[in-house]
Order: structure tokens, then sequence, then C-alpha cells
């Protein structure tokens, strides 16, 4: 990985990461995927430049990732706190410059925040707001067209 700026990991592949590493690979971005499920790594390994499988709630294999060589690592796990407090943590020990870290809960949330995770994403309530806006939008646009 040459372009720190361009290297990005994505720990945890299930269908948020996996949405992810594909869109990152696709828009040209130098990816590293970890996940602790062999099968899938194998699966999406054409969309990374490097792809481990190994147990993201093990502090000694996360640091073995090397993060401190990206921009950004995407903790991408929203289930298993302890795999995704280790990760961010070890993540920001190394010096990334931004964690993005994916939350199940308002609590997740703000125990990774505290931790360095430095932003929070939750993907459903995030889509939900989008969604609802969305027809919101067209609801108005309708009801202006039709005045």
């Amino acid at each position: 990985m040459t372009d720190k700026k361009k290297a990005v990991a994505v720990l945890g592949l299930g269908r948020f990461g996996t949405y992810t590493v594909k869109e990152l690979f696709e828009n040209g971005m130098d990816v590293l995927i970890a996940d602790k499920r062999e099968e899938t790594v194998n699966r999406l390994s054409e969309f990374a430049d490097i792809a481990v499988t190994c147990d993201l709630s093990d502090p000694d294999a996360v640091e073995k990732l090397g993060l401190g060589s990206m921009g950004t690592v995407i903790v991408a796990m929203g289930c298993s706190m302890e795999a995704s407090i280790t990760c961010t943590m070890i993540a920001k020990e190394a010096g990334v410059h931004r964690v993005i870290a994916k939350a199940s809960s308002e609590r997740m949330g703000k125990v990774l925040k505290k931790i360095g995770a430095d932003e929070i994403i939750f993907p459903e309530k995030e889509m939900a707001i989008f969604m609802v806006d969305n027809i919101l939008r067209k609801d108005r646009k309708k009801s202006e067209t039709a005045d």
C-alpha cells in the first residue's frame, strides 16, 4: 500500500463491511480486509490488496495487521463490543488519523467515541432517516406540482 490517504482497512466483513469493501475497491482505494471467517475473507479477497483471517477481539492479532500504515480504519462489526473496542483502541494507538466505528446501540457508540473513534455510524438509523427524508421530499414535490 503506497499512499496512506488511499489506504483503508475494513475490519469485520458482515453485510455492512462487505458493501463498504466493494465500494472502496470500485473507487480505487487500497483496501485491507480482516475477519475471523476464512470463507468470507477468501470470497472478498478479489476486492482487497491485503486479506487476513484473524480474531479481531485478539489484540495481538489486530496489532499484526499493521494498522498504522492506514489513513482510515473502518471498524465494521456492530455486534461484538469487545472486538470493536480492541480494533478502535489499537488503530488509535497505532496513529491512524481517522477511525470510523459502526455501533449497534447508543451506548456502544458512546463507548467507542470515548476510547477514540473519530466517527460513529449507525447504518440502520442513518438509512432510515435518509429514506424518510427522500419520501417526504418526493411527497412535497408531488403536492407542489399538483397545485
